[in-house]
């Protein structure tokens, strides 16, 4: 089973936080949605110096969240895009996008 955030992670977080651990979620989640469009305009763009500094800010975030498959993958894109390995990026994306969707719903329901 694929485990999409790591729950031990994001219960310290909540602890620490407290009554800010929601704006912590609605802001990771704004924020997300929009590196995801900065992603795919960077794609759209060929701007893949775009793509990177928006896959790396995500990763961050995520890493820092617990939603470590979503982190891999802007991982994988952050590189693929250093070193100009643009084939496939697009597919990246759309796992991310997926993931996301995943991270979303499940962020939510807490």
């Amino acid at each position: 089973m694929t485990v999409h955030i790591d729950n031990e992670q994001l219960a310290e977080l909540k602890e620490v936080l407290e009554d800010e651990f929601g704006i912590l979620i609605s802001t990771y989640l704004a924020d997300a949605k929009l590196r995801l469009q900065l992603i795919e305009q960077g794609l759209q763009n060929q701007d893949y110096d775009a793509v990177r500094l928006a896959a790396h800010s995500l990763k961050g975030a995520s890493a820092n969240l617990g939603a470590l498959l979503l982190a891999e993958l802007c991982e994988k894109l952050e590189h693929d895009c250093k070193v100009g390995q643009t084939q496939g990026c697009d597919i990246l994306l759309k796992k991310m996008e997926v993931e996301f969707i995943t991270i979303q719903v499940e962020l939510l329901m807490l």
